[in-house]
């Protein structure tokens, strides 16, 4: 039992922000840093936003809270969004809105992970999915997919997956396009995942946050639209990728009813609901998005061209998202991992660092290519190969 001045247990297993490291000397490099180091999109977003007299007026509960579920003409919007996108045929009682998909994967997490239960998480990862699963007192289990998959495209999935499953697994964890590594699965791949689910009797959780985000006519694919597959995965989504609006802290999740009052109660007690208001300026988005989201799509694909063929190093060529992620054990020369990192910041370009997204990338560093406007971008690649490529 923790007495002041310890903390609860739980907190010793979960890691802080992947950059809090380095937080000290980012704040030293001054305003000149070129942040190449966090998932965001500087553009802000292209559609318009109603915050005026009448949009007020027209929305007289914008101050008040709503139902915990999120509010119906969002959710019915949204059971439009992901029939027309990602093939899923729901209702709203499948939909519940969210403050970004990480509150929709760690109340899904709580949800369904119980102390012992082992979840297997396909590396690399979304950092802090892997606290979430810590916090419930579950088991992380790092199963090397990602990057082994575009070193070989025809890597037995179903092995790479029972090389690491046990009798205590419980859940799979996938996000595709993935952050950090920018694979996107394909449906055959994404079809033996949801196979070996079944076959398992395993929850799967589904992060598509990147969620339309492929490049080079690659499609984006739901397991949840598989068949018998609605049943046993949580699907996440964010209003921060392709919306561009991270900072609304708005996200939603697609289960089967049961599923959804289950991650609704662990929602509740996190913070009962996402904002109103927040709710209702994306209402319009929604219906819209087909009339403006391709153009920013098209315009990372061609961003990621442009540092692709920039860059002095060997980096894979993202298939979808907004990351470049390789490994610098070539460009060390005989100098430790933390003084290269440390040498980028003080040559003016901050990276996130691989350890952070498994356990086999203590070597790797990711950069964000549409965090920041692109001559800036095109600054940091030129400042990172000054260091990596002498």
């Amino acid at each position: 039992m923790p007495r002041f001045p310890r903390f609860a247990e739980r907190s010793a297993r979960i890691t802080g922000s992947v950059y809090e490291k380095f937080r000290a000397r980012m704040a030293s490099a001054g305003g000149d840093l070129v942040g190449l180091h966090i998932g965001d999109a500087y553009a802000p977003p292209p559609y318009s936003l109603p915050l005026d007299g009448a949009f007020l007026r027209s929305h007289g509960g914008f101050h008040r809270y709503c139902d915990t579920f999120g509010l119906p003409e969002l959710r019915d919007v949204l059971v439009e969004k992901v029939h027309e996108d990602n093939a899923l045929r729901v209702a709203r009682e499948n939909i519940l809105v969210t403050a970004g998909a990480t509150n929709a994967l760690s109340a899904a997490v709580a949800a369904l992970v119980d102390p012992g239960d082992e979840v297997l998480l396909l590396s690399p990862y979304w950092p802090f999915v892997r606290g979430m699963i810590r916090a419930a007192g579950g088991q992380v289990v790092e199963v090397p997919f990602y990057t082994e998959l575009l070193r070989d495209p025809k890597a037995d999935v179903a092995a790479l997956l029972q090389s690491r499953r046990t009798e205590k697994t419980a859940a799979l964890y996938l996000n595709s396009p993935n952050n950090p590594s920018g694979k996107v699965l394909d449906r055959g791949q994404l079809e033996t995942i949801a196979d070996f689910a079944r076959r398992n009797d395993l929850w799967l959780l589904c992060d598509e946050a990147y969620d339309g985000m492929t490049f080079d006519g690659r499609a984006h694919v739901s397991p949840a639209a598989f068949d018998a597959m609605l049943e046993r995965t949580i699907t996440t989504f964010t209003f921060s990728k392709v919306f561009m609006f991270a900072g609304l802290r708005l996200g939603y999740a697609v289960a089967s009813p049961d599923v959804i009052r289950a991650v609704n109660k662990s929602m509740v007690h996190q913070l009962y609901s996402p904002s109103t208001l927040a709710q209702q300026l994306m209402i319009e988005p929604v219906r819209t998005r087909k009339l403006w989201s391709a153009r920013f799509v098209v315009e990372c694909e061609s961003i990621r061209d442009r540092v692709s063929s920039a860059l002095r190093v060997e980096a894979p060529l993202p298939e979808g998202a907004y990351y470049f992620f390789f490994p610098i054990d070539d460009y060390l020369r005989g100098r430790a991992y933390t003084a290269v990192i440390e040498g980028l910041l003080d040559a003016g370009v901050s990276v996130a660092p691989g350890e952070d997204f498994g356990a086999d990338f203590a070597s790797w560093i990711r950069i964000c290519f549409a965090g920041v406007p692109t001559p800036r971008v095109m600054l940091g690649v030129e400042r990172l190969n000054g260091v990596l490529a002498g």
